[in-house]
C-alpha cells in the first residue's frame, strides 16, 4: 500500500516537473502557426516593401501608437533581414508585400490553490487508517482553499507576406501568446516576430 502512494507521489512530481520543463521552454513567440499558400510561393531572398496602406489602426490605444509601431516595424525589417531578405523603398519593384496585425484581448484565469492544515508529530497508518499526530485520521489534515481570478493579457500577432504579381497570400505566421511588460520593449518584439519567421525559407 505504501509503495503504490510512493508511486504516485513520484509520478505527480514527475509531471509536475515536466509541466515546468515545458513552461520555461516556451518560446518568445508563444503558440507559433504558420500558413503557407499552394499557388504561390516565396523564394529565398525576395525583395520585399511595406504593402501600401498597410497597418490601419486598431482602435487599441495600447498599440495604435508612434512607439509601438515604430518598435514592431524595426523587428519585422530585422527578422527578414535575418533570414536573407531585401528591403526596397519602391512597392512596385518588390517581390513580396508585407504588413502585420496586432490585436489583445483582456482575459481572465481562475486559479485555485489548497494548503494543508498544521501537519502533527508521527502518526502510525495501518489498514484501519492513521493513529496519532494531531488525530485528522486517515484523510489528513483539513485543506485552506484560495481561489484567485488572475487577469492578463493575450496578444494575437499576424505577419502576412504577399506576391506583389498575383496580389495573393504567399505565407501568414500568426503568434498567440500571454503578454507581460518586456513584450513590449525593443528586445521582446524583436524576440517574438524573430521567432516567427523560423520557417521562411
Amino acid at each position: 500500500m505504501r509503495s503504490g502512494v510512493l508511486k504516485s507521489l513520484a509520478l505527480a512530481a514527475g509531471v509536475t516537473a515536466a509541466s515546468l520543463t515545458l513552461a520555461a521552454c516556451e518560446s518568445p513567440g508563444g503558440n507559433v502557426s504558420v500558413l503557407k499558400s499552394s499557388a504561390v510561393s516565396v523564394a529565398p531572398g525576395s525583395t520585399w516593401a511595406w504593402a501600401p496602406g498597410a497597418q490601419p489602426g486598431s482602435g487599441d490605444k495600447r498599440i495604435d501608437n508612434d512607439i509601438i509601431q515604430a518598435r514592431v516595424k524595426s523587428a519585422v525589417e530585422g527578422a527578414l533581414a535575418g533570414k536573407g531578405y531585401r528591403q526596397v523603398s519602391d512597392p512596385s519593384s518588390a517581390n513580396l508585400l508585407v504588413q502585420y496585425h496586432i490585436g489583445l484581448q483582456n482575459r481572465t484565469e481562475t486559479r485555485v490553490d489548497t494548503f494543508g492544515g498544521p501537519v502533527g508529530g508521527p502518526a502510525a497508518c495501518g489498514i484501519r487508517g492513521c493513529i496519532g499526530g494531531f488525530g485528522w485520521g486517515m484523510y489528513g489534515p483539513p485543506m485552506d482553499v484560495d481561489v484567485r481570478n488572475i487577469n492578463y493579457v493575450e496578444g494575437t500577432v499576424m505577419l502576412d507576406l504577399i506576391d506583389r504579381a498575383s496580389g495573393k497570400l504567399a505565407w501568414r505566421a500568426t503568434s498567440q501568446k500571454r503578454l507581460d511588460q518586456s513584450d513590449a520593449d525593443q528586445a521582446g518584439v524583436n524576440a517574438i516576430f524573430a521567432d516567427m519567421v523560423k520557417s521562411l525559407p
